[in-house]
């Protein structure tokens, strides 16, 4: 299938937005499959891993706040 990103945390809230395709989210000991146009929160701190379940998934993340490491 397609992408992941394995399991880790970090000190920002996450939005995960589903612009296409279907994917699994795990937070924490809960697991979700998502759909385009569902969204879902991550909090700080939160373990959590997403899975595409279709190659051509497409899911929009936002952090607050930013992401220096995301940034040029």
């Amino acid at each position: 299938m397609g992408g992941k990103a394995p399991s880790h945390k970090h000190p920002h809230q996450q939005i995960a937005y589903i612009s296409k395709g279907r994917v699994k989210f795990r937070i924490e000991d809960r697991e979700w499959i998502c759909k385009e146009g569902d969204s879902l929160y991550v909090p700080p701190e939160a373990e959590h891993e997403v899975e595409a379940l279709e190659d051509d998934s497409i899911v929009v993340d936002i952090f607050s706040p930013q992401r220096e490491d995301f940034v040029e």
